[in-house]
């Protein structure tokens, strides 16, 4: 499941955003990625918190990691990685319950 094409294109697209200076870069583009996989793993049974831990994974494997920012409750502006990564979990989030906010 973990090794599927739709897991290596969206890893692929978060490999390139971690590139790009763009807080937004392809953000319609890698949504729709994420929404692909959870689709899939949504599909296989899959609950949504390991759908989640699921594409933290993914994400991870093309190098996105999150600080310790993101747990933070402080009004500081996250960095591009912490935000993409907030990004990609809420996302998941989303699609795993078909209720996408594009914003």
């Amino acid at each position: 499941m973990l090794n599927s094409p739709k897991v290596h294109v969206l890893r692929d697209s978060l490999s390139r955003a971690l590139l790009s200076s763009d807080p937004h870069w392809e953000d319609k583009t890698i949504r729709d990625q994420v929404c692909a996989v959870v689709d899939d793993l949504k599909a296989a049974g899959w609950p949504p918190e390991r759908a989640i831990v699921a594409v933290k994974e993914i994400a991870n494997e093309a190098g996105l990691m999150q600080t310790r920012n993101v747990l933070s409750l402080s009004n500081r502006e996250l960095d591009l990685r912490d935000a993409l990564m907030v990004k990609v979990v809420r996302w998941c989030i989303e699609c795993y319950y078909d209720v996408r906010q594009f914003a």
